[in-house]
């Protein structure tokens, strides 16, 4: 089993561990965003059930201000395989973010719900 805390900790999560921490708020036991990073026509075809906010690498810089107020919340970030995200997991930290986790893999290796 996994241990919430310890995965919040970490700098990077897979899909499995993603799946646990979303059951995880689903009843309230932990809290943080779940932001995904693709562009929006990749969003609309196929989404994680639980991601908060969609702000797209492409206009990055334009949008991070909708998650401003949760510096000090866990952010995990989300694409397509792993990389554009842990690109905003850098610029949200050098924002001033205190807690960013990666998804490695992305949504292409999360097995969770989708829609």
């Amino acid at each position: 089993m996994y241990n919430t805390e310890n995965l919040l900790a970490k700098k990077e999560i897979n899909g499995k561990e993603l799946e646990f921490l979303l059951s995880e708020r689903k009843s309230e036991k932990t809290n943080f965003l779940l932001v995904d990073v693709r562009e929006e026509y990749e969003y609309n075809e196929k989404k994680i059930v639980g991601v908060d906010y969609l702000i797209p690498l492409s206009d990055f810089f334009n949008k991070v201000n909708q998650i401003d107020d949760y510096k000090s919340v866990p952010i995990i970030t989300k694409c397509k395989l792993g990389g554009r995200s842990a690109r905003a997991q850098m610029q949200l930290n050098m924002l001033g973010f205190k807690n960013v986790i990666n998804l490695s893999g992305g949504i292409t290796d999360y097995k969770g719900e989708t829609v």
